[in-house]
């Protein structure tokens, strides 16, 4: 009994360090004023912002339903309030909630953007994220871990309004803490107790039908 109630604890501090910031965005809800193609690529699924206290860091990570990598005119725009004054232009869309006067920008083409500065830009399938030092996203106010997103996709091949495709969230949230290297060490010790309860219980079976 104790061994099962472990492991159910383990499996779900597993699940909670990985999902539990992530917003997820349900599929094929483009905005009515969007304009532009409507590829899988373009419709978000899920996001995250996570801020790295050890590293001072922030990863900006988001998911599409369908392959990122050169779709032509794909972009993922991170809108940030660092604190004082904000912009909050899409209440004419519906979306009064999201305000920023900070943007890191992920495209498709492989590459990313916070003003002048050029960003390292990953894409692995339906997933395109990007590690950011906090250097570059300078406080207005608000410590780093206070910082609040939302991130939406855009056809860059369009203009105004009509390249808004799809946000997620549709207002600002808080960004995630990134697990600190104790947090990973239990879990992996969590992982290492599970594979070796289920080889003892190989153990037991051989044993069992060797006898």
């Amino acid at each position: 009994m104790k061994k099962l109630l472990l492991k159910a604890i383990t499996i779900a501090g597993i699940a909670a360090a990985a999902n539990a910031h992530a917003v997820t965005d349900p599929a094929g809800d483009f905005l009515a004023v969007y304009t532009g193609s409507h590829t899988a690529a373009f419709d978000v699924l899920s996001a995250d912002v996570g801020y790295n206290a050890t590293t001072n860091e922030f990863v900006f990570r988001t998911t599409a339903a369908g392959p990122i990598a050169g779709v032509a005119g794909a972009a993922y725009v991170f809108g940030l309030d660092v604190g004082g004054s904000t912009n909050a232009p899409f209440a004419s869309v519906g979306l009064p909630g999201v305000t920023f006067n900070s943007v890191v920008t992920l495209r498709a083409d492989g590459t990313g953007s916070i003003g002048a500065n050029a960003l390292s830009t990953h894409i692995v399938g339906n997933e395109i994220y990007s590690t950011v030092s906090a250097s570059l996203l300078p406080s207005k106010g608000l410590a780093f871990k206070d910082y609040t997103w939302t991130v939406w996709s855009i056809d860059s091949r369009v203009s105004g309004l009509g390249r808004l495709a799809d946000f997620a969230p549709n207002a600002n949230i808080t960004v995630s803490a990134v697990p600190e290297p104790a947090t990973y060490g239990m879990l992996a010790a969590g992982l290492g107790l599970l594979g070796m309860v289920a080889r003892r219980r190989a153990r037991a079976a051989g044993s069992d039908m060797a006898g």
